[in-house]
C-alpha cells in the first residue's frame, strides 16, 4: 500500500513540476520589423499562452548586433524562418533575425544591422488587441540614427585645398537607368554629387563638377566618347581624384552597391575600395564588391578615378532607397568619408 502510494505522489509532483514549467513558459509566435517612421524601426515580437513582464526582457548592443533575451519563454514558431518577417521598409537598417531557445524558458533574439546604430533602444508590452487580431507583444523601437564612423573634417586634417572632380553619370537628353516608378539615373546621380559636393566642399577641398544641372555636359545626341571625353576634360590638370556618380539596372530581382577602377590602377583600385567600404558602411546595401572594368572616364582620367554604382534603380526598394533625400546624403557621406581616408592613410603621394 505504501508503495502504491508512494509511485502515485511521485507521478503527481511529476505532473505538477512540468505543469508548473508549461505555465511560466511563454511561447513567441511570431516578429515583425517594420519602419515605423522615418526615424524609428520597430520589431513586435508577439507570444500568448502567458504573462511577461518588463523585466522579462533586456536588450544588448554590440557593434551590428542587437540581441533580445527574453526569459520565462520558448522560441516556438520565431525559430523557424517562417516565424520572422521583415517589411521592405525595414531592409535598409535590419538585415536577418534569427532566434533560438539558448536554455529551458529563455529565447536569444539576434538582429543583424546594416549599419551601427546609437544604444537609444526602447522595449515595453503591448497587450493582446483582439480588433487588430494581434496577439499580445514585446515592442523594441530602434532610432535610425546612425553612427558616421571615419567622418573626417578640416578641423582635424589639413586637405590643403585639393581637387575633387564630381561626376554625376547621364544628364539632358539621356536619363540613364530608369526605375519601376520613374525614377531617372540622372536625377539621383546629380543630386547625391550635388551633396556630396557641399560637405566635401565644407571639408576645404575645391570640388569641380562636370554638370551641376539636367544638361549633357557636351552637346545632346552627340556620340558617347564625344560626352565621355567632355566629361574628363572637366577636371583640371592637377585634379587630386576623379569620381564617376551612376545607379545600376538590370531587372527587379537584381540589388546592391558596386565601385569599379581601371586595370592595373593602383591608386585607383585603392580609391574604389575606400569608397565600397564606406558606401557599405553607411549606405547598408548588398555589397557586390571592387572591380576592374574599361569605362572610358576611368581609362582616360589623368587622376585616379573610380566609378561608383549606388544601387539598382531598377529594384523597387532600392528605387525608393535612391530617391530618399535622406539616403542620398548617406551616399553623399560616404563619398565624402572615403576621399578623407585616401588622403589622410597615405594615400596621397
Amino acid at each position: 500500500m505504501l508503495k502504491k502510494f508512494l509511485t502515485c505522489f511521485s507521478l503527481l509532483l511529476i505532473l505538477i513540476c512540468a505543469e508548473t514549467a508549461q505555465a511560466k513558459s511563454v511561447e513567441l509566435t511570431e516578429i515583425t520589423a517594420f519602419d515605423l517612421d522615418n526615424e524609428t524601426v520597430r520589431i513586435e515580437i508577439s507570444y500568448k499562452g502567458g504573462q511577461l513582464y518588463v523585466d522579462d526582457v533586456s536588450t544588448e548592443l554590440r557593434d551590428r548586433l542587437l540581441y533580445i533575451n527574453i526569459e520565462n519563454t520558448s522560441a516556438g514558431r520565431i525559430s523557424r524562418i517562417s516565424g520572422t518577417q521583415i517589411q521592405p521598409d525595414a531592409k535598409d537598417l535590419i538585415e536577418k533575425i534569427i532566434a533560438n531557445e539558448t536554455k529551458i524558458n529563455h529565447t536569444r533574439v539576434q538582429i543583424h544591422l546594416r549599419s551601427a546604430i546609437d544604444d537609444g533602444v526602447k522595449v515595453y508590452l503591448e497587450p493582446a488587441n483582439r480588433s487588430e487580431k494581434k496577439d499580445a507583444r514585446i515592442v523594441i523601437d530602434v532610432k535610425k540614427i546612425f553612427i558616421q564612423e571615419n567622418v573626417w573634417t578640416q578641423e582635424i586634417y589639413d586637405v590643403g585645398g585639393k581637387i575633387i572632380v564630381l561626376d554625376p553619370g547621364h544628364g539632358g537628353s539621356d536619363t540613364g537607368a530608369v526605375g519601376p516608378t520613374g525614377v531617372t539615373e540622372k536625377a539621383v546621380s546629380l543630386a547625391v554629387s550635388l551633396k556630396a559636393q557641399r560637405l566635401l566642399t565644407d571639408s576645404g577641398y575645391q570640388v569641380v563638377m562636370t554638370r551641376t544641372t539636367d544638361i549633357d555636359v557636351a552637346a545632346p545626341g552627340v556620340p558617347d566618347s564625344t560626352e565621355l571625353q567632355a566629361r574628363v576634360d572637366k577636371a583640371p590638370s592637377n585634379a587630386a581624384l576623379f569620381i564617376s556618380v551612376h545607379c545600376n539596372a538590370f531587372n527587379a530581382s537584381a540589388n546592391g552597391m558596386e565601385t569599379f577602377h581601371a586595370p592595373t590602377a593602383v591608386k585607383g583600385a585603392r580609391l574604389a575600395r575606400l569608397l565600397n567600404e564606406e558606401l557599405a558602411r553607411l549606405g547598408g546595401l548588398n555589397n557586390r564588391g571592387v572591380k576592374a572594368a574599361r569605362f572610358y572616364v576611368m581609362t582616360h582620367s589623368q587622376c585616379p578615378a573610380s566609378l561608383i554604382e549606388l544601387g539598382f534603380i531598377t529594384n523597387p526598394r532600392e528605387e525608393k532607397l535612391l530617391a530618399s533625400n535622406d539616403y542620398q546624403q548617406k551616399l553623399a557621406q560616404a563619398i565624402t568619408n572615403a576621399v578623407n581616408r585616401y588622403f589622410n592613410q597615405g594615400g596621397s603621394d
